[in-house]
């Protein structure tokens, strides 16, 4: 009985392949009759697995050429945005040297240019430091400034550094006036930030928006840098004087290119 269920199963599986063959009639193959009918199938499959194999391998040869040059292609895109991050970089810092120069050429300054390469803005002692030092001839008390106005003076100086005290520093004290009434008083820093001056006479007509610009006395700071803008006022009923308080036109967070001033104040006030 065991024979007979082989013979009978070989049997079964010959007349699947001829109804294969006959329900398929793209099945084709390189033999005919019944032998075609039986192994033609065998080579359709054959065939079939083949082309299916050799196509799998080329989509897999393209999608990892197209994945080496998407690396590739990602590779060149990051270099190019660094590229462009640092040139944009060097356009920002151009700009703040051009409105450096303008600022020097405008009131006619000896000046050595620096860059800011460290600060302490958030303690006490209010300062910056710049990347210029003995070596350059920089000295104590030489006055620094910006494109938009006072910075401070020279508090201490190394070889290659030094320290700029800066304006609102609870130790700096600037002779200033009113720009629009011609009025003196001493601009002072509150070691907090802030900016005031003192000694301003009360009977002055000072209002809010009024620039406030360095006076040339005391032979430290040249003439005519702006300092800042009066935003609050207070006059008291009787006294001399009035307080005022000034918002300073230097952002001293996004100071980086600043200017020591060389020349001879006293020539410079003249």
């Amino acid at each position: 009985m065991k024979h007979w269920r082989r013979y009978f199963i070989v049997a079964g599986f010959l007349v699947l392949l001829v109804m294969i063959q006959f329900r398929n009639p793209e099945i084709t193959g390189p033999y005919k009759g019944i032998m075609g009918n039986l192994l033609n199938p065998f080579v359709y499959v054959v065939n079939r697995t083949g082309i299916f194999v050799n196509k799998l391998w080329e989509n897999y040869v393209w999608l990892r050429g197209v994945g080496e040059e998407n690396l590739i292609l990602q590779n060149k895109l990051e270099a190019l945005t660094l590229e462009n991050s640092i040139l944009s970089e060097k356009l920002i810092q151009l700009e703040n040297f051009n409105r450096l120069l303008n600022f020097r050429d405008t009131y006619a300054f000896t000046t050595t240019a620096a860059n800011v390469i460290g600060r302490n803005l958030d303690g006490y002692m209010k300062y910056i430091i710049i990347d210029r030092g003995s070596e350059d001839k920089i000295n104590i008390n030489d006055p620094v400034v910006s494109a938009s106005g006072l910075v401070g003076r020279v508090s201490d100086v190394y070889m290659g550094t030094s320290r700029v005290e800066l304006l609102y520093h609870h130790d700096s004290s600037v002779s200033v006036f009113n720009s629009r009434t011609r009025t003196t008083g001493i601009l002072k820093g509150d070691g907090h930030g802030g900016l005031y001056i003192d000694y301003y006479d009360r009977m002055d007509n000072v209002q809010k928006g009024d620039i406030i610009i360095t006076s040339g006395m005391g032979q430290l700071f040249p003439k005519g840098i702006r300092t800042g803008s009066v935003s609050k006022i207070i006059a008291p009923p009787t006294g001399l004087f009035q307080k005022l308080f000034v918002d300073s036109s230097v952002d001293f967070y996004k100071l980086e290119q600043v200017l020591v001033v060389k020349h001879d104040v006293r020539e410079m006030n003249d």
